[in-house]
């Protein structure tokens, strides 16, 4: 009686196209291609914390920010609270973690840095007397409606053409001169503030 023939390999499903030969089944270099995605697997997952609180808000690279200083994260910051748990269940490794905050770094620079360039831009609309101008518009109407109406219409004011209308208006209420004393401007750390004072 004559042996049977030896089956066919059977192909297991997720095998890719460039692993697999009809005839002899598997191919060796799957093999080799298996254990390099295991050893890399394994570098990966020893980059990983053992828990979120043990990551380090360092960068890759350091970055020195507008003010001159070199960039610094704070583990207590609220952001940083709720990401690094997200990050770890994903399995990140401190060097991924590394790489995104020197890419946020580096955004907010370039926000902060647009900021600036628009306040200046606006300045500049307003002449070198911006500073004298805002100054008195903010006298004239702390005088009319108080401090805590004038810092909010402060607050709001976001650009050279809401101090040109606010002086238009100013204008026509109290007559041409502004010649209230400037009462200094309250310290708050808005885009309005930072453009007008």
């Amino acid at each position: 009686m004559a042996a049977p023939e030896p089956a066919a390999p059977a192909r297991p499903d997720a095998l890719p196209d460039a692993f697999w030969d009809e005839a002899t089944g598997i191919k060796p270099e799957a093999y080799s291609r298996l254990a390099e995605l295991e050893a890399a697997d394994a570098a990966r997952r020893a980059g990983v914390p053992e828990s979120p609180d043990k990551y380090t808000l360092t960068l890759a690279e350091p970055i020195v920010g507008l003010d001159g200083k070199p960039v610094e994260f704070d583990a207590a910051d609220p952001l940083a609270a709720a990401m690094l748990p997200v990050m770890h269940k994903l399995g990140m490794p401190q060097e991924a973690v590394s790489e995104i905050l020197g890419v946020y770094a580096a955004q907010e620079i370039a926000a902060a840095q647009a900021q600036n360039d628009f306040i200046a831009a606006e300045q500049a609309k307003l002449g070198s007397s911006h500073a004298a101008r805002t100054a008195a518009i903010h006298s004239a109407v702390t005088a009319a409606i108080g401090a805590p109406g004038a810092d909010a219409l402060r607050r709001n004011m976001g650009d050279a053409e809401g101090v040109i209308a606010l002086e238009q208006l100013v204008s026509k209420l109290s007559g041409p001169a502004l010649s209230a004393a400037p009462q200094p401007a309250p310290a708050l750390p808005d885009l309005a503030t930072r453009l007008y004072g």
